[in-house]
């Protein structure tokens, strides 16, 4: 996978966001959003896709994550911004099971829909 320079990342935030408001516009869901993400920005995973469909930041996903852990009456094990970052872009780098279960939770969607491993060893 090719580097993305930090203006190119810049202009596909900018891109995803006007994409994000377009299909919210047109009344399409979530998972309408990321395919109208993913087509017109084809760098983008899968697990981006989803976070910046929702309109996110990756701030905002950690806080989502830590906000499930405590509902469920657990700490936050602490997911950082660079964790969540590498997720969405090295291909071997990869959340565990608990993770995933916990990002799927914040996203409303299935680990394929996220492009993550259904199971993966610990």
């Amino acid at each position: 996978m090719a580097t993305i320079t930090r203006s190119r990342r810049a202009t596909i935030v900018k891109e995803a966001a006007q994409i994000r408001m377009y299909c919210q516009r047109q009344g399409r869901t979530i998972e309408r959003t990321v395919t109208a993400i993913r087509n017109a920005l084809p760098e983008v995973t899968a697990l981006e896709a989803w976070r910046l469909a929702l309109g996110w930041s990756r701030a905002d996903t950690i806080a989502q994550i830590s906000d499930l852990y405590l509902a469920d009456g657990l700490l936050p094990p602490g997911p950082s911004q660079s964790m969540l970052c590498r997720w969405e872009h090295d291909p071997h780098e990869w959340p565990g099971r608990e993770y995933t279960a916990m990002l799927c939770r914040a996203y409303g969607a299935r680990p394929v829909q996220l492009g993550l491993p259904l199971q993966r060893q610990q």
